[in-house]
C-alpha cells in the first residue's frame, strides 16, 4: 500500500468543519487550529472512507508507509483529532473508535471544488468498491443505456478481481520487504566482535575521533575515583586517561566524566565533569593536552554531548523542573552561552541522545514518553525547534546516528528481543536490521564503515532480607536456578509473594510459596511483551499483572482459585492495577486522550472517576483515604488528601524525599523506604538502610541494613511484610561491559 497523497491536496467539509489540506488547518466559523501532516493525512483516510471502518494496520500502512509503525502514534493521532471536534473517547461525534476492528468517521464528507481528482484513495491492496447495481444512480443507468449491462457488469467484475489479485500481490511484497529484517534477522550471519577491553572495569558513552584512530569513553573501575575519559588509539592501542590523577586516594574528592564528543577538526574532545559541587563542561586539546572549562552543564536527567559539524556549538539535554520535561540546550563553543531550545510537547517525556546532521541543520532524537513506553526516532530543526517524526516504536532505542550521506539514522534497540543495530530511511521510512549486539552505547565511523559499541551482560535477581529463628538477620538470593527474576510482590497475609521471572527474553508471572519454597507458573507473555507490576487482592484469591507491549499496555486480573483470567476492559493503555485493603475499590493509572490519570471505580455501583491527572511513576492508595504518589523524574513522594465531596480541592502535601534510592511501599498507616543512614554497628560507614515511617506522626525509624536495589526503571522493586520484619527486593547482581569493534 502506498502512502495517501491525499492529505496534501485535498479540501473537504466534514460535519461542521472545513479542512484546509494545502494549509494543514481545519476552521469552524472564526475558529482556525493547525493540525500536523500526519493528523491530515490520517483524517483524509477516514474521509476517504467516510462511514467505512478502517483497521488500525490500514491506517498505519496507509499513513506512515511501514508496518514498524507504533499503533500508540496513530491513537495519539486520533486523540488530537477528537480534541479539534471537541470530541472525547467516551463522547465519539465525529471519529468512532469500532472495537477490536478499527475507526470509522462518523459525519457526511463534502469535496470541495479542485479536490476531487486526489480523493480517491491511493490503495493498490484492494480493488475499488462495486456497488450493486440497485443503488447505482438514473443518471448512470441513462448514459451506460446503450451497452448490455450484464456484459459491463461481467467485465467491470473481471478487471477488479484482476486488480485485487495483483493489489494483493503488491501488498504481501511490500509487506515481506519491510518486515524482512526482522523476519530473517535470526537467519544473519553474525557481526564479527573485535574485543578491546576484557576487564572489571564499567565502560560507558563511546565515541569515535573524526578520523576513525581513536575512541573515547567513559571509565570507572576501582583506578579511578568515580570515573575518567579513556582514549584508546586503534593503532597501537595506547591509552590515555583525562582529568585528574589515574589513582584514587582517601583524600581525593569523587568526581567522574562522561560524555565525550570529539570536535570536527579533531583538535578538541569536549565531555561533562562532576563534582559534589557542580557539573563542567570540560574541553581538552589533543595536541597540547591542555584543558578549559566551557560552561556549567544545564541540569539534566540523561547525559549526552554532541559537537556541530561547523565546531560553533555543542548540543546536550537539560531538564525542566517544573514541566518534567527533557529537552535541548545549545552551548557556544568559545563562550559557552547556553540556549534553550522549545520543550517537548508531551508532559513528562524528553529529547535523548541528541546528534547533529551532517549539515547541522537538525538534531536527531530519540524522543521517549515514559508513560506510555513509546520510543519515536525524530528531528528537531536547530534554528527553531519544530519537530518531526521519522519512526515510533515500542521497543527501547537507546542510541540514534547518522549515516555518512545523512539520508538515514542507525538506531539500537535494547531490553528487547530484536536487539541490535538498526537502520531507517528517513524518505521512505523503510527499516534494515544491521547487526544484533546487546550493547549500550553506539558509534559508527565513516572511514572504516565499521561501528563501536559496549557489549553488556547483566543479571538481576529477588533478594530476601529476614530473621532467622535466633533472631539474626539473613540476607540471600530467593533463587538459585531461575535466570532473571524481578518485581517482587507479597500478598496480605505474607505468605505468598508474586514476581517477575525472565527467560530467552519472555517474561513469565510467577508465584512462590514462602512456606515450602513451591514455585507455580501463572502465565506467560508473548514476544516483545514486557511484565510489570503484580498487585494482590486483600483476600489473595486474585492477583493482576500489568502486559507492556509494543502498541499498547493493558492489565490482566487471575483468579488463582477458579484458574480464570479477565483482561481489564477499555480502550485507553492501562497498567499499575491495585485494589483498597478493604476491596471494595479498584484502581489504576490510565492514558486519556493523551492524558495519564490515577482512576478509581467504586466495584459495588460501578462509579468511575478521575484521582490524579498527572505522570507519574507509580503510587499507592492502601486506605481509601490517602493516595501517595512520586511523579516521574523526582525522587519526592507526596500524598493527597482523597476527600469525599469532588467539588473540594484536593490537598496535597511532600510526604517524604528519597535519597539513593527511587523504592518505597506504602502500607495502611506506615510507608517504608530506602535511604542512605548509618547502621546499629560502632564507627559504620553510611549504608543503604531500610526505614520505617509513622503516616500519622511523620516520624521514621531505621530498622536494617539493605542492598541497593536495581533501579533502572520506575516500577517497583521493593516489597515490605506488614510488620517489617520481612523485605524482598530486585537486586543487580551482575553487570560487566566491555568495549568491541562489530564489522559487518
Amino acid at each position: 500500500m502506498e502512502n495517501n497523497t491525499a492529505a496534501t491536496v485535498a479540501s473537504f467539509t466534514v460535519g461542521d468543519f472545513t479542512v484546509h489540506g494545502s494549509r494543514n488547518l481545519i476552521t469552524r466559523g472564526e475558529t482556525e487550529t493547525a493540525i500536523t501532516p500526519k493528523m491530515l493525512a490520517v483524517l483524509t483516510e477516514l474521509a476517504s472512507h467516510q462511514g467505512t471502518t478502517l483497521s488500525k494496520e490500514h491506517l498505519i500502512i496507509a499513513v506512515w508507509g511501514t508496518p514498524h509503525t507504533s499503533d500508540m502514534v496513530l491513537s495519539r493521532a486520533i486523540s488530537d483529532l477528537r480534541k479539534v471536534f471537541g470530541d472525547s473517547a467516551r463522547q465519539q461525534a465525529y471519529i468512532e473508535t469500532v472495537t477490536k476492528q478499527g475507526y470509522r468517521l462518523k459525519q457526511a464528507v463534502n469535496w470541495l471544488p479542485g479536490a476531487a481528482s486526489a480523493l480517491l484513495p491511493v490503495n493498490e491492496t484492494q480493488a475499488p468498491e462495486q456497488v450493486p447495481l440497485s443503488e447505482q444512480s438514473p443518471e448512470a443507468e441513462t448514459k451506460g443505456s446503450g451497452v448490455n449491462a450484464k456484459k459491463v457488469w461481467l467485465v467491470f467484475s473481471v478487471l477488479a478481481l484482476a486488480v485485487l489479485l495483483l493489489g494483493t500481490w503488491l501488498f504481501q511484497d511490500k509487506e515481506s520487504n519491510a518486515d524482512v529484517a526482522v523476519k530473517e534477522a535470526g537467519k544473519l550471519s553474525e557481526p564479527t566482535f573485535t574485543y578491546l577491553t576484557r576487564d572489571q572495569a564499567y565502560e560507558r558513552y563511546l565515541r569515535f575521533s573524526v578520523d576513525g584512530k581513536m575512541l573515547a569513553y567513559s571509565v570507572s573501575s576501582q583506578a579511578y575515583a568515580g570515573g575518567r575519559i579513556v582514549l584508546r588509539s586503534l593503532t597501537d592501542n595506547k591509552l590515555i586517561t583525562l582529568g585528574a590523577a589515574s589513582v584514587a586516594e582517601e583524600n581525593i574528592a569523587i568526581s567522574y566524566d562522561v560524555a565525550p564528543a570529539f570536535s570536527p577538526d579533531g583538535k578538541e574532545i569536549a565531555y561533562k565533569h562532576f563534582t559534589g559541587s557542580g557539573c563542567l563542561i570540560r574541553v581538552y586539546h589533543l595536541l597540547d593536552a591542555s584543558e578549559r572549562d566551557l560552561a556549567p552543564c544545564p541540569y539534566a536527567q540523561t547525559q549526552a554531548l554532541d559537537w556541530s559539524p561547523d565546531g560553533k556549538q555543542l548540543v546536550t539535554t537539560v531538564f525542566n523542573q517544573i514541566k518534567k520535561i527533557e529537552g535541548l540546550a545549545l552551548v557556544d563553543a568559545q563562550s559557552g552561552n547556553t540556549d534553550i531550545l522549545p520543550l517537548p510537547q508531551q508532559p513528562a517525556s524528553g529529547y535523548l541522545w541528541p546528534r547533529f546532521s551532517p549539515n547541522g541543520k537538525v538534531i536527531a532524537v530519540v524522543y521517549y514518553q515514559p508513560n506510555s513506553h513509546l520510543w519515536t526516532l525524530a528531528l528537531v530543526d536547530k534554528a527553531s525547534g519544530a519537530y518531526t517524526e521519522i519512526l515510533a516504536t515500542g521497543e527501547e532505542v537507546s542510541q540514534v546516528l547518522w549515516d555518512e550521506a545523512g539520508d538515514a539514522l542507525y538506531y539500537l534497540l535494547v531490553n528487547s528481543s530484536n536487539d541490535g543495530i538498526w537502520k531507517v530511511n528517513l524518505s521512505s521510512k523503510e527499516t534494515t536490521f544491521i547487526a544484533g549486539t546487546k550493547s549500550n552505547s553506539l558509534d559508527f565511523d565513516e572511514a572504516s564503515g565499521q561501528f563501536a559499541g559496549i557489549t553488556r551482560e547483566q543479571k538481576v535477581n529477588i533478594w530476601q532480607s529476614s530473621p532467622d529463628p535466633q533472631g539474626n538477620r539473613v540476607v540471600k538470593p530467593l533463587f538459585k536456578n531461575l535466570p532473571q527474576t524481578s518485581y517482587p510482590r507479597l500478598s496480605a497475609d505474607n505468605k505468598m509473594l508474586a514476581f517477575v521471572s525472565t527467560t530467552s527474553d519472555i517474561d513469565s508471572l510467577w508465584l512462590r510459596s514462602l512456606g515450602d519454597n513451591y514455585n507455580r507458573l501463572v502465565f506467560q507473555a508473548k514476544a516483545k511483551e514486557k511484565l510489570v507490576a503484580p498487585a494482590w487482592s486483600p483476600d489473595g484469591k486474585q492477583l493482576l499483572i500489568s502486559v507492556l507491549g509494543q502498541d499498547s499496555s493493558r492489565i490482566i486480573q487471575f483468579d488463582l482459585e477458579l484458574g480464570n483470567a479477565d483482561s481489564f476492559a477499555g480502550e485507553n493503555n492501562v497498567k499499575m492495577g491495585q485494589w483498597s485493603q478493604d476491596g471494595a475499590m479498584f484502581y489504576w493509572y490510565e492514558e486519556v486522550d493523551g492524558i495519564w490519570q490515577v482512576m478509581a471505580k467504586e466495584l459495588a455501583s460501578g462509579q468511575t472517576q478521575s484521582l490524579l491527572q498527572h505522570p507519574v511513576s507509580r503510587f499507592a492508595i492502601p486506605d481509601k483515604k490517602h493516595l501517595h504518589y512520586q511523579k516521574i523524574g523526582t525522587v519526592k513522594v507526596h500524598s493527597r488528601t482523597l476527600a469525599g465531596d469532588e467539588s473540594q480541592t484536593p490537598a496535597d502535601k511532600m510526604l517524604l524525599s528519597l535519597k539513593g534510592s527511587y523504592e518505597w511501599d506504602a502500607h495502611a498507616d506506615v510507608i517504608y523506604y530506602m535511604s542512605p543512614g548509618l547502621s546499629a554497628e560502632p564507627a559504620s560507614k553510611a549504608q543503604q538502610m531500610l526505614f520505617k515511617m509513622e503516616l500519622a506522626t511523620g516520624q521514621s525509624e531505621t530498622l536494617y541494613e539493605i542492598d541497593p536495589v536495581m533501579a533502572v526503571d520506575s516500577d517497583r522493586h521493593l516489597s515490605v511484610s506488614s510488620d517489617g520484619t520481612m523485605a524482598f527486593y530486585t537486586k543487580l547482581d551482575k553487570y560487566h561491559t566491555d568495549v568491541v569493534l562489530i564489522s559487518r
